[in-house]
This record gives structure tokens, sequence and C-alpha cells, in this order.
């Protein structure tokens, strides 16, 4: 009974005493100009790891560097000047073997694949694997239990790589085209194999596969015997891949494949006349979103349940052009996105999934277009930039509303903002809100109260436990967090899962959030 009160009185704080919004700078890394903390357009500049926020960002002397945050202004630090003649330049940070692996130059080396485990002293140059220039690593993909990328060598031009973590453990995987590079692109796992697309010195950009060896690294098929079928834009959906893919007959249509080069094909030839591109694929409720164009209506909203006849277009927002949707966010059981209808401008829009629930939320800008972006779920509200300033929206068009602090002189003060990221019951970006200029800021706000609580049922066993969480659940998750005691988020994870390890956190309480179309739901585990 005793554990028990403890856990109430627990989640009673946690949910109860999060405080007020409030708005804060971080720090003033750079004193003398932008530090450009989140000045960038690659979605992993800027990651969650081990408990901390790690970055790109320079003081003004040590040049752009990698940096981390716990939060404070006293917890945020250069991690390592890796090069200190100038800036290193590190990017693309990926999580993988419980290290941060990224690309980073240390001006002897050229621009090569670097770890992490957060010290300096265990910040290192992986493997110099373009010995007299720079392999420009990137696309980094996890699976099964590697690490799997693109690089040059400068022998075998831009092919696809594979590491342990280990100097010994990185090597060409295959050299797919021995004429050239084969530039892999697009890694999806699916049906326990890597699909990608890539190019040999026969076939131009097609739909190639790997089980992680040299000789299981395959062309899966001729999608376009006399041209580019040029795959992309692929996702898991109903047990198949779809893609964007050019079968030589039909233009840039839907695409599909089981995994076989007979169970390839074409979905609907949407475009009669050319192309139709469809992209930006979104599963949301059972079925998959995307923009493309008839030929007719312009780019568009369209549909799919993967069949010829479920796949139409949803909504001709923009009945004089294209609306162009983009950026879908599911958000409280509805689809999000930015599109403009002609009239109003590119604003937010919302649907439900029916052409008569597709729907401006707000015209945030009634003069021109606000490019809503960046939309991110946080505390129960909806939050993103639209005209170079941090805004928030429920839904509704009353509850759709412009956020800063009250002191903020500035004009446009997320201009140099490329992400938002939750951390630690916070929101963080990039503003120049005042005269310290582009700097990192976070926003922290209340979240749900215990009685505002949505009713899911969902269960993690075993509980107490030393390693591996079984997660079940009555709605779809949409996304998965693991807070700490004091509400600090240790894992997020985008992408459902019904088994997590959580071997590496420290013995304690946690709390383990699920997010679904109904909301938010929290229940508490041991770590043993």
């Amino acid at each position: 009974m005793k554990i028990i009160i403890i856990i109430i009185g627990f989640l009673t704080f946690f949910y109860l005493n999060l405080g007020a919004q409030t708005f804060e700078m971080v720090k003033d890394i750079n004193p003398s100009g932008n530090s450009f903390t989140l000045n960038f357009q690659n979605e992993n500049d800027i990651v969650n790891y081990n408990g901390k926020l790690y970055f790109r960002a320079t003081d003004g002397a040590n040049g752009q560097e990698l940096w981390v945050t716990d939060g404070t202004a006293s917890g945020t630090s250069l991690v390592k000047d890796i090069y200190p003649m100038s800036g290193s330049f590190p990017t693309n940070f990926t999580e993988y073997n419980d290290k941060l692996y990224f690309r980073a130059s240390d001006g002897v080396n050229g621009t090569e694949l670097w770890v992490t485990d957060g010290t300096a002293s265990g910040t290192s140059l992986v493997k110099d694997i373009y010995d007299k220039g720079s392999s420009l690593v990137e696309s980094f993909t996890e699976y099964n239990g590697k690490l799997y990328f693109s690089a040059s060598d400068g022998i075998n031009g831009r092919e696809l790589w594979v590491t342990d973590g280990t100097s010994s453990g990185t090597s060409l995987l295959k050299d797919i085209n021995p004429m050239g590079s084969s530039f892999p692109y697009d890694y999806t796992e699916y049906n326990g194999r890597l699909y990608f697309r890539a190019s040999d010195r026969t076939n131009k950009p097609e739909l190639w596969v790997t089980d992680g060896t040299t000789a299981g690294t395959s062309l899966l098929n001729y999608i376009n015997p006399t041209g580019y079928s040029s795959p992309s834009n692929p996702i898991e959906f109903n047990g198949n891949l779809y893609f964007q893919g050019n079968d030589g007959v039909n233009g840039k249509e839907l695409m599909v494949t089981d995994g076989t080069a007979s169970g390839t094909s074409i979905v609907k030839d949407i475009n009669p006349t050319g192309s139709s591109s469809p992209e930006l694929f979104t599963e949301y409720n059972d079925k998959l979103y995307f923009r493309a164009t008839d030929g007719v209506n312009g780019t568009e909203l369209w549909v799919t349940d993967g069949t010829l006849s479920g796949t139409s277009l949803l909504k001709d927002i923009n009945t004089t052009g294209s609306s162009s949707p983009e950026f879908f966010t599911e958000y409280n059981g509805k689809l999000y996105f930015q599109a403009t209808d002609g009239i109003n401008g590119t604003e937010l829009w919302v649907t439900d999934g029916t052409t008569a629930g597709t729907s401006l939320v707000k015209d945030i800008d009634p003069s021109g277009s606000s490019n809503p972006l960046y939309l991110t779920e946080y505390h129960d509200k909806l939050y993103f930039k639209a005209n170079n300033e941090l805004w928030k929206t429920d839904g509704t068009t009353a509850g759709t509303q412009k956020v800063q602090p009250d002191i903020a002189p500035n004009s446009s003060p997320l201009s140099g903002c490329y992400k938002l990221i939750k951390y630690d019951g916070s929101l963080y970006f990039a503003a120049n809100y005042n005269s310290n200029g582009n700097e990192l800021w976070k926003l922290t706000t209340k979240s749900l109260s215990v009685n505002g609580l949505p009713s899911i049922d969902f269960s993690i066993y075993p509980n107490p436990t030393n390693g591996l969480l079984e997660i079940e659940s009555s709605e779809k998750i949409s996304s998965i967090h693991i807070l700490d005691a004091t509400g600090r988020e240790m894992i997020h994870i985008a992408k459902p899962t019904l088994q997590l390890n959580v071997t590496h956190l420290p013995s304690g309480l946690y709390f383990f959030q699920i997010f679904t179309q109904k909301g938010m739901a929290t229940k508490i585990f041991i770590k043993q």
C-alpha cells in the first residue's frame, strides 16, 4: 500500500507541478552574435541522446562544433572542439549502439565518420574512409544490428557502407556501380531486409535490396527497363512497401512491392497524361495520405487504401491551381498540414479523412502567407512556426494563437529556426527575441491535469523490468515517451513499437507515455 501511495504521489506531482507557461533563453552561447543553435535543415541536427540534447553551435571563438545541454545555462557546454582552427560542422546525428554517430571534419582527415559518448575523451574519428579527401558520410540507417550509410572512399565512388562502430568493422558493403557512383538513397527496412534506391552501371536509379551481405545485395526489379524508375518516398503500409516510381510507360506514379520482382507493380495511373509525382506519404486512420496531381486539378491531397479503386483525390483545395499540401502531422485524431486554396495564401489546414472535413484552420496572415512549418505536438496543443513566429493551435480558429514572451521587441524572431523539439518537459527552438542574437530558447507549459487524462486502455509488462518492456494498447500508438521521476524525457520514439529495450536506463521510477488519436496516457514502471 505504501508503494502505491508513493506512485500516486509521484504521478500527481508530475502532472500538477510542471509550472506555469514560461519563456527563457537557455544560454547566450555566442555573446558576440548568433550561435545558430538550431539553424539546420536536417531533422537530425539536434537530437535527444542519453537524457540530453546534442546539437551544433558556435560560441564565436571555436566555430561550429558539438554542443550539449540539459536545459540549463550551466549545463550547456561545448563537448569537444573537433577542429580547433575553424569549425568541424557536425551533422546527421544518429544514435546507434548506445553512442551518437555523426559526420564532421577535424581539418586533417576531411569530413568523415565520428562518434561520441557525450564526453570529450569519448568523441573521436571512427575511420578515415577517404584518406586524401572527404567521404562525406550521410543517410545513416540502423539495420540488423549495424549502421548503414552512403560514403565515398575516393576509389569506388559513392556507395553503400556499413559499420559496427569500430574502425575495422567499417567497410564498403558492395561496389554497386564499378564504373562510378551508385548513390544509395531512401533506405527503408521492410520484411527483414533493407530496401533502397541505387544505380549500377547498366540500370539508372532502381529499387535495390540487401540482407546486409555483399552477396545478398541486389537489384530487386527492372521497374523501368528503358530509363529511370527513380524510386523514392518508400513507406511500409498494410504489409507492403509503397513508393513513387516510373515504369517507363505511365510516368512517376504510385507503386507497390511485396519484396519480389513479380510482386512489384503500379497501384494506379493517377495522371494518364504524364506523371502524378506522388510524395510525402503519411499513414493516418488506416489509410495512406499523400500529394499528387492528376493533370487536371494540380498538386492536391490524395488518399489510398492500397488498391486501385481505393486511390482517389480527397479534395481539390485550390480549384485554380495547386494547393501543394505538405508537413502532414497527426494531432488529436486529425491530420494537419500546410496548403494554399488560392485565396488565403499558404496556411494551416486540417482533415478528418473526408472531403467535407478538410478545411482551413485559420488564415493567420490575411495579407499573404504565414507558411506554417515544423508542426509539433506538445502538452496537448500543436505548436508550429508561422510568419517566423511561434504559434499554437487546439484545432479551432479561436484556439490558434501566437505565443511569445512578454518582452519580444524583434520581428520575425524565429527566422533562424528549422526545428521544434520536445525535451525534458519543454519545447526547444532557435529564436532571437532580444538583442542576444539567434540562440537556444525553450517554452515550458503545463501538461494535462490528472483528471484530464484520456481513458486509453494500454499495458506494459513485465513491471518491474530489468530489460525489455512489452506494450499492448487498444488504440494505435503514434509516439512513445519515457520520462524520469523529475519529468526529464529519457526516450522518445516517433515510430510505434510493441517492444522496447530499456536496459540502458538507470534503476528507478519512470513514466511511460503513449500518444494516440484519443490523446495521451501514462503508466508508471520500475527499472530494476
